[in-house]
């Protein structure tokens, strides 16, 4: 492992994921060859925080934890489907991605990459389908973001010239 050594949880994981793939996806100028191996290691270490995170739910009688069905690669995708969008906020809460700023021009692309819009949120979400609950949009943003914790990235507003 080169690229997660630090990462302990899934959350910590993930972050650090989207911050290597906003330097290194060949969309911003990245190395492919890089992003190949940042995704392979990715993989492999979401696979072994999972196996330890399932574990600890099914040992868990008190059903606070749930099991996690997600997959690596549904994560990576939807990530990379993104990151190359210019103004937007991507923020992680849990195991949910959702999407602020300047997102208007990207609307079709969300609905394609299998984001939802959450109307009273004012914010496009995703979220595994294995892993979907029926809460139904119940909890703020500012309650999300104080059960789940909040990892922010803004990309960066690109500038064209003339």
């Amino acid at each position: 492992m080169k690229y997660f050594q630090t990462c302990n949880t899934i959350e910590e994981l993930k972050k650090e994921y989207r911050r290597l793939a906003q330097i290194n996806h060949p969309d911003n100028g990245g190395n492919p060859e890089k992003m190949k191996i940042i995704n392979c290691e990715y993989e492999k270490e979401f696979n072994r925080l999972k196996d330890i995170h399932n574990k600890a739910a099914a040992d868990d009688t008190t059903g606070q934890k749930r099991k996690m069905n997600e997959t690596a690669a549904e994560y990576m995708e939807v990530i990379q489907k993104i990151i190359a969008f210019s103004g937007i906020i991507i923020e992680l809460c849990g195991s949910w991605v959702w999407v602020s700023g300047n997102t208007y021009e990207y609307k079709n692309a969300f609905k394609a990459a299998g984001f939802r819009w959450a109307s009273k949120k004012k914010m496009w979400y995703w979220r595994s389908e294995a892993d979907a609950t029926t809460s139904r949009g119940k909890m703020s943003m500012q309650q999300i973001r104080q059960k789940y914790g909040s990892e922010i990235l803004e990309t960066e507003i690109k500038k064209v010239t003339a």
